[in-house]
């Protein structure tokens, strides 16, 4: 476990402690709202399938060496944002690398649709958070070796507090993670392995033994 996360899960546990009499954390899902919209989505989808055909697209160019910004309009704001590699893999550094993109939209797809498995069910969510974490060879993409080029596997480190049981909770992940769309095509292509703490409490690691030691790992920064 990293530092951060240690000192983080301690201060937390602290202030608990130090003062039993302050009050429960709202919800930080509208359970309600969710649900409705869950529901009227799904009443549309089941008249007219061919309302649920989406094309996302985005429109990419390379500015300088390695260097790229995308562009797309969504939501009626046209964005932008841009990638970059490290000096030492021809980059100079100055925006987040593709693989740090991959990543975290892993993790918003998971925590977004875990906010509408928990709503479906009713279930009060007070925290969640989630580290993904994943193993790379670049040898793979520089062709050294036999190494292969695309990541090995990725762990999905969730931390929930919410009023469910350990059992619901944990079948509630599965079910988030098995509809969010991204991590139902990375589950297709590599192991993604489940960790779920729910109240502080460990209920759920489904990591082989060979990475039962990944997190304790120096990260990539």
């Amino acid at each position: 476990m990293s530092p951060e996360r240690t000192a983080a899960r301690g201060g937390q546990g602290a202030d608990a402690a130090s003062n039993p009499s302050a009050e429960s954390p709202a919800p930080i899902v509208d359970r309600q709202a969710l649900r409705a919209s869950m529901h009227r989505s799904s009443a549309r989808l089941w008249k007219d399938a061919e309302a649920g055909v989406v094309r996302p697209w985005v429109s990419a160019s390379l500015e300088r060496d390695v260097t790229a910004v995308s562009r797309f309009t969504q939501y009626g704001t046209d964005v932008e944002f841009r990638a970059d590699e490290a000096p030492d893999r021809g980059g100079a550094g100055s925006a987040p690398s593709p693989m740090r993109y991959l990543l975290s939209g892993i993790a918003f797809c998971v925590l977004g649709w875990a906010a509408k498995t928990w709503s479906s069910r009713d279930v009060a969510v007070l925290r969640l958070d989630l580290d993904v974490r994943t193993l790379l060879d670049t040898r793979g993409e520089l062709g050294v070796g036999d190494a292969p080029p695309h990541p090995q596997w990725f762990v999905l480190d969730v931390r929930v507090e919410d009023t469910a049981t350990d059992a619901a909770a944990v079948g509630m992940l599965r079910e988030a993670v098995a509809r969010c769309p991204i991590s139902a095509l990375m589950s297709r292509a590599v192991p993604v392995h489940l960790m779920l703490e729910h109240n502080g409490r460990s209920v759920l690691d489904e990591r082989p033994a060979e990475l039962r030691t990944e997190h304790e790992q120096e990260q990539t920064r």
